[in-house]
């Protein structure tokens, strides 16, 4: 007689409702997805990043100073047919030529808009050579040929100055002082007052 031999334990099989664990031999290949997954991801955080860099550094550009040597605009209004007066030329108030600051201690600054009282605000906006400047100052002057001046406290976070303008357009000049002392007009322009409508 032949010894019965027992069959072998058969794995249980999930029932109809039921789903089965992987393996082991498939949680290698959720790994390998989910690292392929996660090497992508960073791909993408770095193209943004670069993208994000790439188009910064023309805007920093924008509020670069006015040209040296340009010269103050000139308006000509021309009668038409109808008109009996002559011409009339204005010129807005003379500027002079604005410096540039060396290479690498640049900084940024800019005029805000003026507000309903005629009031100016003029901020430092950062810049690689914010930690070389000593102070910025800055002069109003009215068409009446009133001055306002005054200092940004360059110990705040943010750097500014406001100084109360008329209700017209006045000229706005802003002086930097570095550490090594020398002084720059790197501002030189008109602010128009703006009426609401």
């Amino acid at each position: 007689m032949d010894p019965i031999q027992p069959e072998p334990p058969q794995p249980p099989q999930p029932s109809s409702g039921q789903q089965s664990l992987p393996s082991s031999h498939g949680d290698t290949g959720v790994r390998w997805v989910l690292v392929r997954a996660a090497a992508l991801g960073l791909l993408i955080v770095i193209a943004v990043i670069a993208m994000v860099w790439l188009v910064s550094i023309p805007l920093l550009s924008l509020g670069q100073p006015p040209v040296k040597g340009s010269a103050p605009p000139t308006v000509t209004i021309q009668p038409d047919q109808s008109m009996t007066s002559p011409a009339i030329t204005t010129t807005a108030l003379p500027s002079t030529t604005t410096d540039q600051l060396p290479k690498n201690s640049e900084v940024f600054v800019s005029i805000g808009p003026k507000t309903l009282a005629g009031r100016i605000t003029v901020r430092l906006d950062g810049g690689p050579g914010k930690a070389m400047v000593k102070e910025i100052s800055v002069r109003l002057t009215q068409p009446d040929g009133s001055v306002a001046t005054g200092s940004m406290d360059m110990q705040a976070e943010f750097p500014e100055v406001t100084l109360q303008g008329s209700k017209s357009s006045d000229r706005v000049e802003v002086f930097v002082r570095l550490l090594s002392g020398k002084t720059y007009k790197v501002i030189d322009e008109m602010v128009s007052y703006r009426q609401r409508i």
